[in-house]
């Protein structure tokens, strides 16, 4: 896939680079956008894992189904954050149909281990909706997606209001620096 973005415009490289979310719910469908190489956020998000089903507490079974799939369709793990409710992944990978591939069973298998679903226990839909991927094309980006994801981790172990003072030290001292480029 050739990128050829509009930097004027930020909505229209983003909504041509990201694809699925349950934002995107009951809107037309488009073809994902998987460039080969490009680093990849990546978000499983269920509203349904909570309690005895929470990706935390099951972090020891998610990260060995990671490390699983993510072996066999060669998917560099460059990060990796577990919400509870939702994982949020940074990824790299070469080949586009190992990428799906490693997309749809690492869902699918999650869930039915996780539910236990099997057989004759059946569970019902797990996922909120699709996985959100969204193709990361500069440095500013990936600087963007490593603070998000330690405000994650800041949310997760000091609550969320350590969360939004991360956030708006970084964006304060973000835009220090934007001013003297």
């Amino acid at each position: 896939m050739q990128l050829s973005l509009d930097p004027k415009n930020k909505l229209k490289s983003f909504k041509m680079l990201s694809h699925g979310g349950v934002l995107k719910k009951s809107k037309r469908k488009v073809a994902r956008p998987i460039v080969p190489g490009k680093i990849t956020h990546v978000v499983f998000k269920s509203s349904k894992a909570k309690d005895n089903l929470s990706f935390y507490k099951n972090r020891l079974l998610v990260k060995s189904v990671l490390q699983e799939r993510s072996k066999k369709y060669f998917i560099e793990i460059l990060d990796f954050v577990n919400m509870g409710n939702h994982l949020h992944l940074k990824v790299r990978f070469k080949n586009p149909i190992f990428f799906k591939n490693f997309l749809r069973t690492f869902s699918a298998l999650l869930a039915r281990k996780i539910t236990k679903a099997r057989k004759g226990f059946k569970f019902g839909k797990f996922w909120d909706g699709l996985v959100f991927t969204r193709v990361l094309t500069s440095s500013f980006e990936m600087l963007g997606l490593k603070a998000y994801f330690q405000a994650n981790r800041i949310e997760r172990q000091r609550g969320y209001r350590k969360r939004e003072e991360y956030l708006d030290n970084f964006k304060n001292h973000w835009k220090k620096i934007s001013v003297q480029v």
